[in-house]
């Protein structure tokens, strides 16, 4: 096929992105450009709808690397090789960008390797002795002849300008970094510097709520003074808050010109980070500032382009501590690091990565922590071997119709009983004993809250959108049991698709009234002025306010979320998670995707898989992006 029918079949296929498509017509009537470099624009512009950084060009099978280099050196203004004019796109590491992802590659790039020189420089100023006495209170040591992960990932943060602490779920990472914090203010206060100005922050609002309630609960416990801890803060924002998102635009209000005054910045849920705002986030940090990200290296990439987290974490399991730096740890631990872990191969980035390696949330021998390791570990046969064990935190379930599980949708039993499983039946009977029409707006908003709160206990999560095991067909068909059961009843107020009880997801940002695509929040009929109306309650990040309120007409972008997308539900967590996989395969099925869907469970975990096969399918398909912004 000649490269103009290909481009034909592109041009008219359901492939491409209407972006990609508008992109090869604009550059081809501008540069009146053949039929091979548009295909190669188009295919570039596509790859970044799939997460990819750049298009590799030894994948094109057209033509050979060095034949697609000569014809884009006939349009010097369009493919920069290498005097840099500001072409639109960019050749670069045997691969095609455009030009702007290219420039945060760079970016990003250029930081990390700035920030260990700080970072080298920074821990020869600090005194092991010093910190041992500030870390001895907050982690105290354990019979146990094992290396505390927590400490010594504190220590590597404690000495770094950049840091990575990763772990998998219940491994100590909001633990790990509010100590981290209290000995930092500490060593301000022996130095006799003024206290450091710390935020916190996290991609999406339930996120940043969860981390508010995961610190504070923390801080209470620690033996520090009560003057120390005043100077941790607890008010979480989401990113897009803090920089200052405009609506309209992909610029911030807050960039190198107006940085963000602060000292130090922790972002949690780090996985979730596209290049573009990591970019963006960099651009506003003060040049003295701190970065901390934590995360779990193994949870599914960002949405948009680039797998951050998974990148900078790439050798995180094998460590590569360069000599001197095991020597500087281990004069902060009671016991030496593993040898395994320790190369003089290691790179300058890895002596600021800190791993947890031990959960604390899952018993190692539960159902749940040997399913999400075996699937880490892409071990199929154990994976299929723990799926038909009875383990008192897991259930497999096996539907050829989702509508066969009406009574599981309910109450959460399988064909096994699980101690405390939940189905939605749990937050819509405690919705029903709602507040009496002359009950006061705290009244209201604590069982709003509650409410909120025990709807947290049992979430869907869908692997595709589409198809009879979709998160749109999925929801539909809760909606019908719901109804038969008589928790739900369409409203006569309003358009029938809001009624009391309906949860919903914000799908694209809204600035006027300060809600994020991701997050959630359910429609209740509540009292107002004498008479029931129907309004929406969403989280509140405001310290002051239980839950924020907003009518439905208000919200123009959300849908209905009894069930949602395991890629939505990132930075999340639900007392009992349930993973839905599609009766066919899709590129989508990885083992990220299932690992995530795995940890979205706090105490109990579901799966509803139609066909086993494809289970092991998913798990031998890695994530894998083009494009590396890691040193």
């Amino acid at each position: 096929m000649s490269d103009s029918e290909l481009l034909e079949l592109q041009m008219q296929g359901k492939d491409w992105r209407a972006l990609d498509k508008a992109l090869v017509t604009f550059f081809r009537e501008q540069q009146q450009l053949p039929a091979a470099l548009a295909l190669l624009i188009g295919q570039c512009s596509f790859a970044l709808s799939q997460g990819h950084l750049c298009l590799p060009l030894q994948r094109l099978p057209q033509q050979s690397e060095q034949d697609w280099l000569a014809l884009m050196a006939l349009y010097p203004d369009l493919f920069q090789l290498e005097q840099d004019n500001n072409q639109p796109f960019v050749y670069a590491n045997n691969a095609l960008y455009m030009r702007r992802y290219f420039s945060y590659q760079q970016q990003i790039a250029l930081y990390l390797q700035q920030s260990s020189e700080r970072s080298q420089q920074l821990r020869q100023t600090i005194n092991p002795s010093v910190l041992n006495q500030l870390l001895d209170p907050l982690f105290p040591a354990t019979a146990a002849n094992a290396v505390d992960w927590q400490r010594l990932s504190c220590a590597i943060a404690a000495s770094s300008s950049f840091s990575v602490i990763t772990g998998g779920p219940g491994t100590g990472k909001t633990t790990t970094v509010v100590k981290l914090l209290l000995v930092l203010q500490q060593l301000q206060q022996q130095q006799g510097a003024a206290p450091l100005t710390i935020q916190l922050a996290a991609p999406t609002g339930k996120a940043a709520v969860r981390l508010r309630s995961s610190i504070r609960s923390t801080l209470d416990k620690q033996p520090a003074s009560a003057e120390i801890k005043s100077q941790v803060p607890t008010d979480v924002s989401t990113l897009h808050k803090l920089l200052g998102a405009r609506a309209q635009s992909r610029q911030f209000k807050q960039n190198e010109f107006e940085p963000l005054a602060l000292d130090l910045l922790v972002v949690d849920e780090a996985s979730m980070l596209d290049v573009e705002l990591m970019a963006a986030l960099l651009s506003a940090l003060p040049a003295h500032a701190r970065l901390i990200l934590l995360g779990d290296k193994d949870q599914l990439a960002s949405v948009e382009a680039g797998a951050l987290m998974a990148q900078l974490c790439q050798w995180a399991e094998q460590g590569h501590y360069w000599p001197d730096t095991a020597a500087w740890l281990n004069q902060l631990s009671t016991v030496e690091l593993p040898p395994q872990l320790i190369s003089p191969q290691g790179k300058a980035l890895e002596q600021q990565i800190g791993m947890l390696r031990v959960s604390h949330r899952f018993d190692p021998h539960s159902g749940i922590a040997k399913l999400a390791n075996a699937v880490n570990g892409g071990q199929t046969a154990e994976v299929a071997a723990i799926c038909q064990s009875v383990y008192a935190d897991l259930q497999y379930l096996e539907a050829t119709d989702f509508r066969q599980l009406k009574s599981f949708v309910l109450t959460g039993q399988g064909k096994s009983v699980l101690k405390d499983a939940a189905g939605f039946g749990f937050y819509l009977t405690g919705m029903a004993q709602g507040p009496a029409l002359d009950a006061s707006e705290q009244q209201v908003d604590q069982w709003a809250q509650q409410v909120l709160t025990d709807f947290s206990a049992f979430q869907l999560l869908c692997a595709v959108r589409q198809g009879p095991f979709g998160v749109e067909q999925v929801n539909l068909a809760v909606e019908k049991m719901l109804l038969q059961a008589g928790f739900i009843q369409h409203s006569t107020q309003q358009s029938s698709q809001w009624y009391a009880g309906r949860p919903v997801m914000v799908t694209q940002n809204d600035y006027a009234l300060g809600l994020m695509n991701g997050d959630v929040g359910l429609c209740l009929s509540r009292p107002y002025q004498g008479k029931w109306i129907l309004a929406v309650a969403f989280a509140s990040e405001d310290n002051s306010k239980a839950v924020r309120w907003v009518l439905p007409s208000r919200l123009q972008q959300v849908e209905t979320a009894f069930a949602i997308t395991v890629h939505k539900s990132q930075g999340s967590e639900f007392r009992h998670a349930v993973l839905v996989l599609p009766d066919q395969f899709s590129p989508v099925l990885t083992r990220e995707l299932i690992y995530t869907g795995i940890t979205r469970a706090a105490k109990l975990f579901s799966l509803v898989c139609a066909k086993p096969d494809l289970l092991s399918l998913a798990i031998e398909q890695k994530v894998q992006r083009h494009g590396a912004v890691r040193l």
